[in-house]
């Protein structure tokens, strides 16, 4: 291949007429760009492995499996299943209220003794009153 390409020729001609070639852009471009490339993937502040271990040290949660007053996402807070309560003391009552999936209320009930209940995932309990719920 001989050198007589577009760019040997515009850089000879440059070099006839006394024209420099501007060399600046180039040399920036071979140094600023790796030094960005290196720049976005340092944590400021913190060593390579104290990094590594906080991205794994959050711990999954674990469902309880009994409840008492509160709201619960079941499958999330609460585990799904069969729930019963022995019921509010004497002369109390307690409630519970049911939002399925879609935030529609499924299911309501005030208890005055014993009383049982059916939890799936996705739905949303609310329990009040002072009853302890327990799955079976």
């Amino acid at each position: 291949m001989d050198d007589s390409g577009p760019y040997e020729r515009y850089y000879a001609d440059r070099e006839a007429a006394g024209e420099r070639t501007v060399l600046w852009p180039w040399v920036l471009l071979a140094v600023v760009v790796p030094l960005l490339v290196i720049q976005s993937f340092v944590v400021p502040g913190e060593s390579a492995e104290a990094t590594a271990t906080q991205a794994y040290a959050v711990p999954a949660p674990v469902a309880a499996v009994t409840a008492g007053d509160g709201e619960f996402p079941v499958g999330v807070t609460l585990a799904p299943g069969d729930y019963d309560t022995p019921g509010p003391g004497p002369g109390a009552a307690c409630e519970h209220v049911r939002l399925g999936t879609d935030g529609v209320e499924v299911a309501r009930a005030v208890l005055r003794g014993p009383g049982a209940l059916r939890l799936i995932a996705g739905e949303t309990v609310t329990f009040s009153g002072g009853c302890v719920w327990s799955r079976t």
